[in-house]
């Protein structure tokens, strides 16, 4: 699409969004460098808010210490229109190996790092900080206490706190918990098992989504929505998942002599070759995963009938040309006009 039309497009979507409602995306790059496409479709966004990952924190077993891992690099001056984010992953093995006492200090490392990183960008204030960690029952009271000492720690500051959420910690909250921050992100997406053999589309499968959706109306936390905006192949070797192929579609397996269709999402590998840095072996099958526009649009749906979140933020995952260039632009504008 031509630059004028994509930006004409997105400040028709911009109008639409505004009414209560806002639209965000996430960069979840080692190098923020936003190409020429990316930038035209950033500064078009309704509200502008951009989720930028700033690092990983995983737990390094040598020095029996947690690290900032996969951290950002600032490679690309962003408008100062757009509204920053900073997201902050979190393993769940962090919090399977950190003492509790070790907490507050973690936190305090945390935050040290992300407004160190905030000096890069000395144009945009920061007014929310988010956490993605997927805790489990073994981990929930450390990553809960995490949040709390953040909290401390911001107590002066008028940051918003942000935790993402997953569908089962919504339907099962008071089993699973409510994270102490002001409001949860639910992450509409990866929702099956990757290494079930059988699984067709662990990205967006509306048959698991629609068994969590009956109580979010008691849930205590208002949720924003997080929609995926990517594919990838899952590559299958004797009977086992091994390794995701990140923007894989089924245009790249359009080779009969190299790849054989068995369904409309699974391709057996014909002969051994390459594929985007990957070797493939005889005999290996690939299935295809993605987000389907026509099942982004019944996903928004979904969801608009059971959430209530006044000033809903719609956030796409993620910023990246390869994947953007496969949604026509009218669906976005139809996600928008559902939670109008």
């Amino acid at each position: 699409m031509p630059v004028f039309l994509l930006r004409s497009f997105f400040r028709k979507l911009s109008a639409k969004c505004r009414a209560g409602n806002h639209a965000g995306i996430y960069y979840w790059k080692t190098s923020l460098l936003i190409t020429g496409f990316e930038s035209d479709y950033l500064d078009a966004l309704p509200a502008r808010k951009l989720y930028l990952r700033f690092f990983d924190i995983d737990w390094e077993a040598a020095s029996g210490q947690p690290r900032p891992v996969a951290v950002v690099e600032k490679a690309a001056t962003l408008p100062e229109s757009i509204e920053l984010i900073p997201v902050v992953f979190i393993t769940n093995r962090t919090f399977l190996n950190l003492p509790d006492e070790d907490i507050p200090s973690l936190a305090e490392n945390v935050l040290k790092k992300i407004f160190l990183i905030a000096l890069d960008f000395p144009e945009h204030e920061v007014k929310e900080l988010q956490f993605d960690c997927d805790w489990s029952p073994k981990t929930r009271q450390k990553y809960f206490e995490f949040l709390r000492q953040v909290r401390l720690k911001l107590v002066e500051k008028p940051i918003l706190l942000s935790s993402t959420i997953r569908l089962h910690q919504v339907r099962y909250f008071e089993k699973t918990g409510v994270p102490p921050a002001d409001r949860g992100v639910l992450m509409f997406y990866n929702m099956g098992d990757l290494e079930d053999i059988q699984a067709e589309n662990t990205i967006l499968d509306l048959n698991i989504a629609k068994q969590y959706l009956d109580n979010f109306g008691e849930y205590p936390l208002p949720l924003d929505i997080a929609l995926p905006l990517f594919s990838w192949g899952v590559l299958i070797r004797e009977g086992k998942m091994i390794s995701l192929i990140n923007n894989l579609s089924v245009d790249d397996l359009e080779e009969e002599d190299r790849f054989s269709k068995i369904s409309e999402s699974r391709f057996e590998v014909a002969k051994s070759t390459y594929l985007q840095g990957y070797y493939l072996y005889k005999g290996d099958v690939l299935r295809i995963e993605s987000a389907p526009a026509e099942t982004l649009l019944e996903s928004a749906e979904l969801l608009s009938n059971v959430l209530k979140t006044k000033d809903l933020s719609l956030i796409f995952y993620h910023l990246d040309s390869v994947s953007l260039n496969k949604y026509p632009h009218e669906t976005l504008e139809k996600i928008c006009d559902i939670f109008r």
